[in-house]
């Protein structure tokens, strides 16, 4: 096998593993039903511990982490007015589109809300677009472009034999923060809640949860995320050998699943605090499959519909998630002439009436990933690759 066959199946086995948590991460994301009506393995943990859908998030950013190393390969790793205009640029992009994208679904809402509905068109519009000082600053997709940001800056910065203890250093501290300053508490007394109520005030942080699940204090453990996915992509790329890459995979992936859950016992495993045992188990299972899927795909080249569908997700996957928020506005926010929705039409008035509420929850959540593949296949066959 040559060197080129060799890089085109690698990234084909990132792309699979990249699609995967992208439709994973919608499908979690949009269930039919609220809780309860949710199958157990489609929630996040309530607060300590791990459940499937934990898993998505964090598999994205370690993934990102070796794209953010084989993106900068072509710079050198060093600084040059290109590479600082793409990490920038990048960077800020994905925030922003974050930020607009939580305007705008909140815009929407305040335009059919019953607050609003006595106003006339113009001061509804104008009370609906009022939400900056109400507006999440942080989220999912604000936390990529930071840790994409501040990983491929400091690439470009330090000698990558520092990273790793980098990484290290921040998750100490980190740990150091959560266990002196009521850090494992589930409410405001929490030194995270305290932090960005100080700095980003309560009406710009998630309401539904405290303390906010991408907030500012856990986004340093992330950032260390992020770097453990760019050291893992640099370590096994040195190889040029598949086998190597293969079981460099495999052992990083052991080493960090055995140290994360050993070291829970001290420090518990939680995503919404993004605990450094998190990182490290998450990371170390993210590991584990993407050298599990080059032995599939790679090795022994084991492809087929199920790989096909998976990387139309794969070569759009900031894009697809994208698209996958902007639905939500003609599906389930924008209401018919008798007050309803395509949401309630099919999962309400169809799907409850002939299945248990969590089938039909999964219902919807299942019909709206195939909506946001049809579109990803449609751009696939195109040969269109949106880079956010």
């Amino acid at each position: 096998m040559n060197d080129t066959t060799q890089k085109s199946q690698r990234i084909l086995a990132l792309d699979i593993l990249r699609g995967i948590t992208i439709a994973g991460m919608i499908l979690v994301n949009n269930p039919g039903l609220p809780w309860p009506e949710v199958f157990t393995p489609l929630e996040h943990a309530e607060w300590i511990g791990l459940t499937p859908t934990d898993f998505v998030f964090p598999f994205f950013m370690f993934i990102m982490g070796i794209t953010t190393y084989l993106s900068l390969r072509k710079f050198n790793f060093s600084w040059s007015w290109p590479c600082a205009r793409k990490i920038v640029k990048r960077a800020l992009l994905i925030w922003f589109i974050g930020l607009a994208i939580s305007w705008l679904l909140t815009f929407v809402i305040g335009m059919g809300s019953k607050a609003n509905e006595a106003l006339a068109l113009w001061p509804r519009i104008c009370a609906s677009a009022d939400t900056l000082s109400h507006l999440r600053i942080l989220g999912v997709l604000p936390r990529l472009g930071i840790c994409y940001g501040l990983t491929a800056a400091l690439a470009v910065s330090m000698k990558h034999s520092w990273l790793p203890w980098l990484a290290a250093g921040i998750f100490v501290a980190y740990a150091f923060i959560l266990e002196t300053g009521n850090g494992y508490a589930h409410d405001s007394s929490n030194i995270l809640a305290i932090i960005d109520n100080a700095v980003l005030g309560h009406d710009h942080c998630y309401t539904y949860d405290t303390p906010d699940p991408e907030g500012l204090l856990s986004t340093l453990p992330a950032l260390a995320h992020v770097l453990i996915g760019f050291c893992v992509g640099e370590a096994v790329m040195r190889f040029k050998n598949l086998d190597a890459q293969i079981e460099r995979l495999f052992l990083i992936g052991t080493v960090l699943v055995v140290a994360g859950f050993l070291l829970s016992y001290g420090c518990p495993i939680s995503k919404k605090l993004w605990t450094p045992t998190f990182s490290l188990v998450t990371c170390g299972f993210a590991s584990l499959l993407l050298g599990l899927f080059s032995w599939m795909i790679d090795k022994r080249g084991w492809k087929g519909r199920a790989t096909e569908f998976f990387r139309v997700f794969g070569v759009n996957p900031l894009a697809l998630y994208v698209l996958s928020d902007l639905l939500l506005i003609p599906l389930a926010l924008i209401h018919t002439g008798d007050g309803t929705t395509v949401h309630k039409l099919v999962c309400n008035d169809f799907f409850l009436t002939f299945m248990a509420p969590k089938v039909a929850s999964l219902g919807w959540a299942i019909i709206y990933v195939l909506l946001n593949w049809l579109v990803g296949l449609w751009l696939y066959k195109k040969k269109i690759f949106i880079r956010l």
